[in-house]
């Protein structure tokens, strides 16, 4: 009988965690017979390499990259940043000169990090030929300005005031690695990376917070969900990332299993403009003609909380106070007729990230139908063609609340999006150099970015007061509001196995989600 690829990383990965002994020892990995090596299973397919610190475009990739190179900060549950491998990192009172002050943290090699690294490493960050994941959240850091302070402080010096500066350092994919080599990483985390064992990783005893007590970590990718689920009921896997809704209701209350979910993990969008829905009455008959709750509870399992078409609910600068968006088929039929879009064909396209988009899209039609609007579910377009103007889905992962307006802000549109709708508001004042202004409210430049929230963003970044730097975020927030129907915040599920210990339900790429140096199998 001839087994599949994915059969076989199933058969391997199963030998490994039951025999106790890292399957490729033979390569020169460590074995320790004393205690077995975590299983774990992301979405995505491999073979996997060598983990690169600063290339983190997937989930496991993140996963991996933590686990061997610790970043100078983390993002805390509400997308704070916090201390991690920096003691502390604080500007100075003009917000263009950042002091990092190092822990004593023992590197893969037995020696502690030091200034140099911090510098190399952002330095490969910043190399257009590495094509590092957080480049473009560091291109106003000036690597020949800054400098190393003393043995275990450097000086960070930024192109313009960033008093946001510390969400960058503890992005993922700026990791601290020695001399800044990304082929074979020797950083200071929980595990370390063996050539020639690409698929596991091993346990670094000096770590800053203690030996790990799995001696490895192995990471399987595997593209299909009912095989991911498979895995961990049978025990070949002992961690299963970001399971759907309806794997997650089978595991809870199972015997051997169960789930960690962290709440306000996941928004999921309708992006309604441009082209057929340029007209503001018609993004306004989209908000008002779905039904948010019928979503949530038939594509989601109730296992996510109606979205009220802003994004990061629970995180950090979230805008209070807002109401929630109740269901008027009335009203949104009057807009349609108003706009004489009645009986309209709107192209609805898939997002190819989220296979939950395609049993939305057929309640989404249903919805829309009610209220004049012909949906026709499509494909989603390769990545370089021209995008049709469309309603299109989108999920987002919880992230800075910052850095996402920052990315939503310089994305371009589809053609034919000339606006965005009437803000009411397309000035910011900052206190100190007068009245921002990004023209017309809701209008696009020319590459089709906003900047009206762009000139919000850079009110932040100059701002020493917390309060003030919390107001314009805010409010560009708001800015966008017009521009999507987030329909659901939801939450983010990985399977485990009841004899697992030490993990914890965390968002994505916070300073605890998908780290094992306290994971415990026993």
């Amino acid at each position: 009988m001839q087994l599949s690829r994915r059969s076989f990383l199933r058969a391997a990965g199963a030998s490994a965690a039951l025999a106790g002994i890292p399957a490729l020892a033979a390569c020169g990995a460590p074995a320790d017979a004393a205690s077995p090596r975590l299983v774990t299973s992301f979405a995505g397919t491999g073979p996997l390499g060598a983990p690169d610190p600063h290339r983190v475009w997937r989930p496991v990739d993140r996963a991996r990259a933590a686990a061997v190179a610790d970043t100078l900060l983390v993002w805390d549950q509400d997308m704070t940043p916090r201390p991690h491998l920096a003691a502390s990192a604080a500007p100075d009172r003009t917000g263009t000169r950042w002091r990092i002050r190092l822990r004593d943290a023992v590197a893969h090699d037995g020696r502690p990090l030091a200034p140099a690294d911090v510098l190399a490493s952002l330095r490969r960050v910043l190399d257009p030929a590495t094509g590092a994941t957080a480049a473009p959240l560091l291109a106003h850091l000036d690597l020949t300005a800054s400098r190393a302070v003393s043995a275990t402080e450097v000086e960070l010096v930024l192109g313009r005031p960033d008093f946001l500066f510390a969400l960058a350092l503890a992005a993922p994919g700026t990791g601290i690695v020695r001399g800044g080599r990304g082929d074979v990483p020797v950083g200071t985390g929980a595990f370390r990376f063996l050539p020639g064992s690409p698929d596991a990783l091993y346990r670094h005893d000096g770590h800053l917070a203690g030996r790990p007590p799995a001696p490895a970590v192995e990471f399987l990718v595997d593209d299909d969900e009912e095989n991911r689920y498979q895995s961990l009921v049978d025990g070949y896997v002992h961690w299963a990332h970001d399971l759907f809704p309806h794997s997650a209701r089978r595991l809870l209350g199972r015997t051997g299993t169960t789930v960690l979910s962290a709440p306000g993990s996941v928004t999921r969008f309708l992006d309604t403009g441009p082209g057929p829905l340029a007209d503001p009455r018609l993004r306004e008959a989209v908000r008002l003609g779905i039904d948010r709750v019928e979503l949530v509870h038939e594509i989601l399992l109730d296992l996510a909380q109606p979205g009220d078409d802003l994004f990061g609910a629970g995180l950090a600068h979230h805008p209070d106070g807002v109401a929630p968006v109740v269901r008027d088929v009335a009203r949104a039929r009057e807009l349609v007729v108003a706009a004489g879009a009645d009986g309209a064909r709107v192209p609805l396209f898939f997002d190819p990230f989220d296979p939950m988009s395609r049993p939305t899209a057929d309640l989404v039609v249903e919805q829309l139908a009610v209220v004049g609007l012909r949906c026709e579910p499509r494909e989603p377009e390769p990545p370089d063609v021209e995008p049709t103007p469309g309603i299109r889905f989108r999920r987002a992962a919880a992230q800075p609340i910052p850095l996402y307006l920052q990315a939503v802000a310089a994305a371009p549109r589809a053609p034919g999006d000339d606006t965005a709708g009437d803000t009411g508001d397309d000035t910011a004042t900052d206190g100190a150099a007068g009245p921002v202004t990004g023209g017309a409210a809701g209008s696009r430049d020319a590459a089709g970015g906003r900047p009206d929230v762009r000139a919000l963003l850079a009110v932040a970044a100059r701002a020493p007061d917390e309060a003030r730097r919390t107001d314009a975020l805010r409010r560009a927030q708001l800015l966008l509001r017009d521009d999507a129907t987030a329909w659901s915040v939801g939450d983010e599920h990985v399977g485990v196995t009841a004899d697992l210990s030490g993990v914890e339900p965390a968002r994505p790429d916070t300073g605890t989600w998908a780290r094992f140096h306290r994971a415990r199998l026993g």
